[in-house]
Order: structure tokens, then sequence, then C-alpha cells
């Protein structure tokens, strides 16, 4: 059976970031998923709680998604690459995105309220962010 440690790759400098990069990587497939199969939106109206009603549509929920699987593609390849500087800014990319995105919303646009829907995607983009601007040095040559 297949485990996540054997399908990444072995790097004398693995680390654990790669590790991070596959889980939010796998999440990231899950809510792709679940922006087109969900039609009641349950989950992305968790995040755009205070959004005028009509705003969080079918439309904009897939619009959303599609983004989503475009970052998780990053991330995954992301996993497998960090030596390479231009995938590792291209990952970091992807969380700088993602937090510009939903601190925007929160604080200019007012469709986000901190809280549990909010909170996971802002501790990730966070934290990636964070984390990989702390360790570029470290993997890439």
């Amino acid at each position: 059976m297949l485990s996540i440690p054997s399908i990444l790759p072995h790097p004398e400098k693995a680390g654990t970031l790669p590790y991070f990069l596959y889980f939010i990587g796998a999440v990231s497939v899950f809510n792709t998923v679940q922006t087109y199969l969900s039609p009641d939106l349950k989950m992305t109206k968790k995040v755009y709680l205070k959004a005028p009603i009509g705003q969080v549509s079918n439309l904009s929920a897939r619009t959303f998604g599609t983004w989503t699987i475009l970052t998780a593609v990053v991330r995954l390849y992301g996993a497998f690459y960090l030596q390479n500087a231009q995938i590792y800014e291209l990952c970091q990319c992807t969380f700088l995105v993602a937090f510009g995105h939903f601190f925007s919303e929160w604080l200019i646009y007012g469709t986000c309220k901190m809280d549990k829907g909010l909170l996971g995607p802002a501790i990730v983009s966070t934290v990636g962010s964070t984390w990989m601007y702390l360790q570029k040095d470290y993997y890439t040559l």
C-alpha cells in the first residue's frame, strides 16, 4: 500500500515542507470537488458568510474551484521539486495570492467574517507564505 512518505522524494534536505504542501494540495482537491458537486454551496458559503445574497452563486463557486485546483496542482508539484527555485517561488506565490484574496475579502470587501469558515484559509495562507519565505535558502539550489 502506498503512503505519502513512500511517494514523496527523499532528497537529503527533505524536511517537512513537502509534506505540508502535499497535504494542503490534497485538501485543495477535495475543496474543488465540493465546489462542483455541492448544489447548496454549503462550504463555500461558510467562507463568504457576509457576502450579499446572490454573490455566492454556483458560477462563483465553480470559478473559485477552478482557481483552487490550479493552486493544488502547483503545490503538489512543488512538494516534489522544491529544490528548483522557480517552482519554489511559484508555489510560494499560490499562498501569497490566497493570503491577498482572503484578507482583502475580509478587511476590504467585507464578504468574509473571521470565524471557522475563514480561519482555515487564513491560517494556511499565512503559514504557507511565511514558512516558504523562511525556508527558501534551505530547499532551493
